[in-house]
C-alpha cells in the first residue's frame, strides 16, 4: 500500500493516511518495510489466534479486579451488550456484524470497568484483529452468544471467585472454535 495511491484513492491528506497506516501497524494488521511501504502480512488464521492469549491476560485481570472492588458493580453496560447479542434471535449460524460489535463492546466494557486506562487502551488495539477473527467463527455449540456472556455477568454479580477462570474458559473456547479445534460442548460453569 503506497501512501500516494491511498491519498488519491481516498481523497484525503497524506497525514491522515500516515496516521491510519501507523494505527494499523500498531494493531498488527499491517507491516511497514523501510523504503518499500506498507504491506498486509500473509498469515494463517492460526497465527492470529495469539490475540486471545493477550486478551485472556487482560480480561482475567479485569475480572479479578472487579471481584475485589468494594460496593455494587454497575453491570448495565455489560447487560446492554448482551441484549444486543440476543437481538439476533436463537442460535446463530454465524455471528452477524451486529453480534460481533456487541461481543466486542461487552469485553471492552469488562476491561474498562476495572479502571486501568492503559489496559483499556491496550485492549482496544485487539478489537480490529478480534473482529476479523470473529468473522471466521463457526456456529456456536448449542448456546447463544448472549447466554454464554450472561453466565459471566451472573458470576460477577454473585462475586464468584471462579469468574476469572470462567472468562479464560470463554476466551479459550472461542479461540478453539475459530481455530477449528473445538468438539462438542464446553465445560459448563
Amino acid at each position: 500500500m503506497r501512501e500516494a495511491s491511498l491519498v488519491e484513492k481516498l481523497g484525503t491528506s497524506r497525514g491522515t493516511v500516515r496516521e491510519a497506516l501507523s494505527q494499523l501497524v500498531q494493531e498488527g494488521l499491517v507491516e511497514y518495510r523501510l523504503h518499500r511501504g506498507a504491506f498486509v502480512p500473509r498469515q494463517k488464521l492460526s497465527d492470529r489466534l495469539d490475540v486471545y492469549v493477550a486478551r485472556e491476560a487482560v480480561e482475567t485481570w479485569a475480572a479479578r479486579k472487579l471481584l475485589e472492588s468494594p460496593g455494587e458493580l454497575d453491570l448495565s453496560k455489560l447487560e446492554a451488550a448482551i441484549d444486543a447479542m440476543a437481538a439476533d434471535g436463537a442460535e446463530l449460524a454465524k455471528p452477524t456484524e451486529e453480534t460481533i460489535a456487541a461481543d466486542l463492546r461487552f469485553h471492552h466494557e469488562l476491561v474498562r470497568m476495572a479502571g486501568s486506562e492503559r489496559l483499556t487502551r491496550a485492549h482496544e488495539t485487539f478489537a480490529a484483529e478480534t473482529r476479523m477473527l470473529l468473522r471466521a467463527h463457526p456456529p456456536y455449540p448449542r448456546r447463544t452468544y448472549a447466554g454464554d456472556h450472561r453466565k459471566l455477568v451472573e458470576a460477577l454479580r454473585r462475586r464468584d471467585p471462579r469468574t476469572p477462570d470462567l472468562v479464560a474458559d470463554h476466551l479459550r473456547l472461542t479461540s478453539r472454535l475459530i481455530g477449528g479445534e473445538a468438539g462438542a460442548e464446553p465445560v459448563e460453569s
